[in-house]
């Protein structure tokens, strides 16, 4: 009996380091980056601002996401890294401010992109190219 123990925590244990060490290497859910963490993509250089969730100006609705910048050049990149807290203050303020309607299908999408790399461009002007929605839930 206490074999079958061993081996099942063994199991456990390799699967749990394998998923990590995969989803690190593939970008997998699990691995998501945070506190100003920068990675190295296909489309450029990302840092992640993390998750955000906070009420919206409705009573009774929240929004949830997850933001990734993408920076022009690595001096770009280091700059958003160090002003992260700052950033994420605006953004927070940003989503605050907004109603459920506006926030609604592709457009409401598309226009808080808009809108957060304005905010971004007043902080660090010409420091980012994109922003990316890794999670994006209205409620």
């Amino acid at each position: 009996m206490r074999k079958w123990i061993w081996v099942a925590v063994i199991v456990v244990v390799s699967l749990a380091v394998g998923y990590t060490v995969a989803a690190r290497a593939w970008g997998l859910p699990g691995a998501q980056l945070g506190n100003g963490q920068e990675r190295k993509t296909e489309t450029g250089l990302v840092c992640s601002l993390g998750q955000f969730i906070t009420n919206l100006k409705d009573s009774g609705r929240y929004i949830r996401i997850t933001l990734d910048l993408q920076a022009i050049d690595k001096d770009s990149l280091d700059q958003l890294t160090a002003r992260y807290s700052e950033l994420k203050t605006d953004i927070y303020a940003l989503l605050r401010s907004k109603h459920y309607e506006e926030l609604t299908g592709e457009e409401g999408l598309r226009n808080l992109q808009k809108a957060v790399l304005e905010r971004i461009e007043v902080k660090c002007p010409g420091m980012a190219r994109a922003v990316f929605f890794t999670e994006f839930i209205i409620q």
